[in-house]
């Protein structure tokens, strides 16, 4: 492994990261909501949820597939507006120290 950092790799790093994150946040937010929505509607429990979940993979019905669309519509949402939370709270403010360039990392130490 290389002593020199190379900003292009943790680019790529911190990029596909945060995909990942975000989809897998999305995906579970989504599945939540879908999971209350069952739970304050019809007050099912998390085995019927589960069950009727796998079910409606199988089925044609189109009105239970657009639900479960909107759930994680409204996951994917609430993800991107958490997201854009913590983008402006990480921003620099107005006397903050902005260190550019490469950072190398010294053979000795």
């Amino acid at each position: 492994m290389s002593n020199y950092y190379d900003p292009w790799m943790h680019a790529v790093h911190l990029f596909f990261s945060r995909l990942v994150q975000f989809l897998l946040l999305s995906l579970v937010l989504g599945l939540a909501t879908w999971a209350g929505l069952l739970h304050l509607v019809f007050e099912a429990d998390w085995r019927t949820v589960a069950s009727s979940t796998w079910a409606m993979w199988g089925s044609t019905d189109a009105l239970w597939r657009v639900i479960l669309a909107q759930a994680m519509t409204i996951g994917a949402l609430v993800t991107a507006c958490l997201f854009i939370w913590l983008l402006g709270r990480s921003r620099l403010r107005r006397g903050d120290r902005h260190h550019r360039g490469a950072r190398v990392i010294d053979a000795q130490e």
